[in-house]
């Protein structure tokens, strides 16, 4: 399988900037993006839940201001996939600070842990508390995302949490 960094690569020579954001944004709606969809490693055909989190993936590897709105709706989607990939793009494009805090508390694992990362990278000294309360939390995955994220923080913010 060819890697999506890849096809976002092969979509930008082959359609343009301009119409690959424009697909991006579309598939964050929710929607299928005029150009084809398999640009963005995505099928015809799976669960509504795909098309927002091949969306949110596209934005590791190509952005556009115009994808903060959607991505940060995103962190509230009713489906966890989405959730976390938001998360991840979030932490990477250095956004949705006030708007990750939510997801600390998620019911699935892999969202909680996603947060913790991304709030490690771009949240505040007001974060530290909640990071820290995740140390504490039942799966072995999101302790340590908060382990982690409490030392970027700390490393970043130039000051200790203890």
């Amino acid at each position: 399988m060819t890697h999506p960094s890849v096809l976002i690569e092969q979509g930008l020579a082959r359609y343009g900037y301009e119409p690959m954001i424009e697909g991006i944004i579309t598939l964050l709606h929710g929607e299928i993006p005029e150009i084809d969809i398999h640009t963005f490693a995505g099928t015809t055909g799976w669960k509504p839940y795909w098309l927002p989190t091949w969306g949110a993936r596209a934005c590791l590897y190509l952005w556009h201001e115009d994808c903060v709105e959607p991505v940060v709706e995103g962190l509230s989607s009713e489906f966890w996939r989405v959730r976390e990939m938001c998360a991840k793009v979030c932490r990477y494009r250095e956004i949705g600070t006030d708007q990750l805090s939510p997801l600390l508390t998620d019911q699935v694992p892999r969202v909680r842990a996603a947060a913790a990362r991304a709030l490690g990278q771009v949240g505040e000294a007001e974060h530290a508390k909640a990071l820290k309360d995740l140390k504490d939390d039942v799966e072995a995955q999101v302790q340590r995302a908060a382990q982690q994220a409490v030392q970027t923080l700390e490393s970043r913010l130039e000051r200790s949490f203890d």
